[in-house]
């Protein structure tokens, strides 16, 4: 037991590290490892909420830290704690994460159901909605294709999945939605399986096309020819097609201009991020689905403080519903001060862009002429991308105002990085999960400033 407290203790110090006290406290509290042998690093948890969202987000950071205190590559297994005995968890939700393997389906299992009837309509998106719908009532819409752009977490993958089940339940059509990085998976898969003819019959032959993030797409010359063939052949036959991308069409970098030109050939039409009054109606519908009562004075503080996207106001009552449970509290606004006091600062105090970059240079322990360098090799550039996104997402420069910053860069430049980032964000957990951490950390240090 005392080689497993001392490992766990090292792995938990990194972790706190990086995570911040915050998230420490909330996710790793009450955890151990009980033991380990020739396969397995078995972790104990308090209870399935922890155990889930630790297989989800920590699972491959616990095993290498793990790994490399013991000198082996162990996966790694959770069990729930229930009334002081171990209560092993069934094999369906045991961690097996072999260092490399990738998921080879070809098809997209949605994570929840998502339903049109549930989406909160608002100055910010009504159009967007209102052209949903137009796309659902008949086999001829009065515009196809219908391509939706906005910012990460602003509700188009709602839009795109509830009409997928809408579809597939009252009019019982030959429809697919999948995000543009699976069908590129499974176009890769096809092409070098001789099995090509199979896969265009198979997405050519549908009465509706959904794709997600279309800007997948970007630099990916062989897999947009592709995708325009399908797309081409799709349009003749007057199937419905749905699209949906962070950005316009046209800001999408590094697309076939004969791609974006069909792209645009229909509807395009952009989903703000929610105001305040959108934003209070979002959290009551959602609050509603929890089994924790929330306030309404405390559905407005949510609603006031976080005004980024649907999903981050998701993951605050999440949070708040996680800890009222695990301390055994009621949600309140004192509750709701404690829980989010690290990630509000001081807004009188404006971060600056040199806060920023000593974050950066601290972190990849590289020199402030190395960053604004020309030089292209990876530990050097990475950072570059990681520090414009940064700047983006926390002040409110322009693309070109970065780039006349990293030495006259094109803005084209500075969008491809931003969003070569923004597209690690979504596809990495693990990457998403430090990218959060750079953040909590340039504002907890301008509020010790």
């Amino acid at each position: 037991m005392e080689p497993c407290l001392k490992i766990w203790d090292n792995v938990l110090h990194d972790i706190r590290e990086r995570v911040g006290p915050l998230r420490f406290n909330l996710w790793f509290k009450n955890t151990r490892l009980e033991s380990f042998d020739d396969n397995y690093a078995n972790i104990i948890v308090p209870n399935v909420f922890t155990q889930v969202w630790l297989q989800e987000n920590f699972a491959n950071v616990l095993r290498e830290g793990i790994g490399k205190l013991i000198n082996k590559d162990l996966n790694v297994r959770f069990s729930i704690l229930k009334n002081g005995e171990e209560g092993n968890i069934s094999t369906s939700t045991n961690i097996s994460l072999p260092r490399g393997k990738t998921d080879n389906k070809n098809y997209v299992q949605l994570n929840r159901i998502l339903k049109l009837e549930d989406f909160v309509v608002g100055p910010n998106n009504r159009l967007a909605y209102t052209a949903t719908l137009e796309m659902i009532k008949g086999k001829c819409p009065p515009f196809n294709p219908l391509f939706i752009h906005g910012t990460v977490g602003v509700g188009k993958t709602h839009l795109l999945q509830g009409v997928f089940n809408s579809v597939k339940e009252e009019q019982n059509i030959n429809a697919v939605y999948m995000p543009a990085e699976k069908w590129t998976n499974e176009f890769i898969y096809s092409l070098q399986k001789g099995k090509m003819e199979a896969f265009r019959q198979k997405f050519r032959n549908m009465d509706m096309f959904l794709i997600d993030d279309v800007h997948f797409l970007s630099n990916k010359q062989g897999v947009q020819e592709e995708f325009l063939h399908t797309f081409n052949a799709l349009y003749e036959l007057s199937k419905r097609i749905i699209l949906a991308s962070d950005a316009h069409p046209k800001m999408i970098g590094q697309l076939k201009e004969t791609l974006a030109s069909r792209f645009m050939s229909g509807m395009v039409t952009k989903i703000d991020k929610p105001e305040y009054a959108t934003r209070l109606l979002i959290l009551r519908s959602k609050a509603a689905k929890f089994d924790v009562h929330f306030p309404e004075e405390v559905l407005e503080f949510v609603a006031e403080k976080f005004d980024d996207s649907v999903r981050e106001i998701e993951s605050a009552l999440t949070t708040l519903s996680a800890h009222a449970k695990f301390n055994e509290k009621k949600i309140d606004l004192q509750l709701a001060n404690e829980v989010f006091r690290e990630v509000f600062y001081d807004e009188g105090k404006i971060i600056k862009i040199n806060e920023i970059e000593e974050v950066v240079l601290n972190y990849f322990n590289i020199s402030r002429n190395e960053l604004h360098s020309i030089r292209k090799i990876k530990s050097i550039s990475f950072p570059r991308q990681i520090c414009m996104y940064l700047i983006k997402t926390l002040l409110t420069w322009s693309y070109q105002q970065i780039g006349d910053y990293f030495n006259s860069k094109k803005h084209s430049t500075v969008m491809f990085a931003i969003k070569k980032v923004k597209e690690q964000i979504d596809s990495d957990k693990q990457f998403k999960t430090f990218i959060e951490m750079l953040i909590e950390k340039i504002k907890r240090e301008k509020k010790i400033a």
